[in-house]
């Protein structure tokens, strides 16, 4: 089997794509984004995902409590959860990274 990775950057409102293909995103409530594969890997995939704060490179960025939370993954899927610096699920714009074997 061969590895393959999926990656992106995804806006807060769910529906803007700032780089990455092989994937679309559904947000499902307020913070809560699910990522479907395109194609979906032979086992479950490592992911990581993180908060960004696109346009701040000259500032402090966000809250050290703001945070991305991975909540579910399958094969074809996984769920992630975003919040603000109060711990209330928030929408933000994240970045992930899913690694696997094909």
């Amino acid at each position: 089997m061969a590895d393959r990775s999926v990656w992106g950057c995804v806006g807060s409102n769910g529906s803007t794509i700032y780089s990455g293909t092989g994937f679309k995103v559904d947000r499902v409530a307020t913070g809560v984004y699910t990522i479907l594969f395109d194609v979906p890997f032979a086992k479950w995939p490592s992911v990581v995902a993180t908060q960004m704060f696109p346009g701040t490179m000259n500032s402090n960025g966000g809250d050290t409590r703001d945070n991305a939370v991975v909540i579910a993954i399958s094969t074809d899927r996984f769920r992630v959860t975003t919040g603000a610096s109060d711990g209330k699920q928030a929408d933000r714009d994240f970045s992930f990274i899913a690694m696997g074997t094909a």
